[in-house]
């Protein structure tokens, strides 16, 4: 039975759109226009954060990808790049999806999700605008899903 609100992210649905729904959508529209496509990185891992299906050791790494890319200018090539030869050297011990055995993610209260990005976009250039604003703000605010520094 559909509810009104997301049980990952918090967000309220619109319009019958759904965050999984208008995730799919959005993987299309990057895979067929390589305008949208730019911003690929940022869609995945803001979708698989605010959704609690990064491992805690996935969380860790993706977060450090985020600020590398929008706080240094790291290109997304060069950081798909760098999980690839990770995820190949570390494939016995490191994992990316979150089990449905392990603990869950705390919920945030997001101030920003995937459907506010459906909802206003209007063509590429917004699109890209607001999937970097959905990811600045997701940085931002998943400091509560990290460990405690040492």
């Amino acid at each position: 039975m559909p509810t009104d609100t997301c049980a990952g992210c918090g967000a309220v649905y619109q319009n019958n759109l759904t965050c999984e729904t208008v995730f799919d959508d959005f993987l299309a529209l990057e895979f067929t226009d390589a305008a949208y496509g730019e911003v690929h990185l940022l869609t995945v891992a803001c979708y698989m954060i605010q959704h609690g299906q990064y491992s805690d050791d996935a969380l860790v790494w993706i977060e450090q990808q985020l600020r590398d890319h929008l706080e240094k200018g790291i290109p997304a090539e060069q950081i798909r790049q760098k999980a690839a030869k990770e995820t190949r050297q570390d494939r016995h011990t490191w994992r990316v999806a979150r089990r449905k055995e392990d603990k869950p993610q705390e919920k945030i209260p997001w101030s920003m999700t995937i459907l506010d990005v459906a909802l206003q976009y209007q063509d590429s250039e917004s699109y890209r605008k607001l999937v970097r604003q959905w990811a600045s703000i997701t940085l931002s605010e998943m400091r509560p899903l990290l460990p405690d520094p040492k």
